[in-house]
């Protein structure tokens, strides 16, 4: 199979390629430094050309509403529309689960963004997959460096069943593969809910027992009452697939799963 990956080399598209050329198949990671620009359309047409499937890992992280939902809606758009015109077999498209939740989005710029693209995912006459998941181990790591106030760092109690980024991976690639569109999408979460700073917590601790600490010494757990999004709107409803890979073991392998 000839398989675009757009963002291929963010941190879910460069997980993807990987996976899919291990396989045999012919991967282009489709960027803007490779001169392929989802946003404007610039380059589309011709990295789509004979492709069997196109993978959509694009992402840009931003706290405004109006930001994420025009870039997400617009790329959607170009993504399908050129997916049309050049006759491509299947769209697989990475999203989060309960994005499209009004309750969920609504003060969350870039959940809202996701929704909006979904929606037009969803409305496409081309066989397409939404492979949803939910925040993945790798968040952790990322609320650590992000909230550091001199020597420490302050962590959202964010109720989650995080998953480890590459059992996601996996499950997009298997879905390129099978070739079908699963109109509802497929889902996937982690083995148990969690909370995201007791899980920030655990990396310092492993990031001092290995060397590599940062200049913080302490991890404080903030509740932010009133935001379903944090107190359990994130955890998935349902029957959804889950890993099995623990956050422990995950961070015991070197951070892989």
């Amino acid at each position: 199979m000839k398989i675009i990956v757009l963002g291929g080399s963010g941190n879910m598209g460069r997980r993807v390629v990987g996976l899919l050329l291990g396989t045999g198949h012919e991967v282009v990671a489709a960027s803007r430094t490779s001169g392929v620009d989802a946003y404007t359309g610039s380059g589309l047409a011709e990295v789509f050309h004979g492709a069997d499937a196109v993978v959509d890992c694009l992402n840009l992280v931003s706290v405004s509403a109006a930001t994420c939902i025009d870039f997400y809606d617009t790329t959607a758009k170009n993504i399908i529309n050129t997916a049309e015109q050049e006759a491509v077999g299947h769209l697989v498209c990475v999203s989060i689960i309960n994005a499209r939740n009004p309750e969920i989005n609504k003060r969350m710029g870039y959940y809202r963004g996701k929704a909006a693209q979904e929606a037009r995912y969803q409305n496409t006459k081309v066989p397409t997959t939404i492979v949803r998941s939910t925040q993945w181990f790798e968040l952790a790591e990322t609320l650590l460096q992000q909230m550091k106030f001199g020597p420490i760092s302050v962590v959202p109690r964010m109720q989650t069943q995080p998953v480890a980024a590459d059992a996601v991976a996996r499950l997009v690639a298997s879905s390129v593969e099978s070739g079908k569109s699963a109109a509802a999408g497929v889902e996937l979460a982690g083995p148990e809910p969690r909370d995201m700073a007791q899980l920030a917590r655990l990396v310092f601790k492993n990031n001092a027992a290995t060397g590599s600490r940062g200049p913080h010494s302490r991890v404080i757990g903030v509740p932010v009452p009133g935001m379903k999004v944090l107190n359990g709107g994130l955890l998935p409803s349902g029957a959804v697939r889950r890993d099995p890979t623990t956050f422990e073991q995950w961070l015991g392998n070197g951070r892989k799963a």
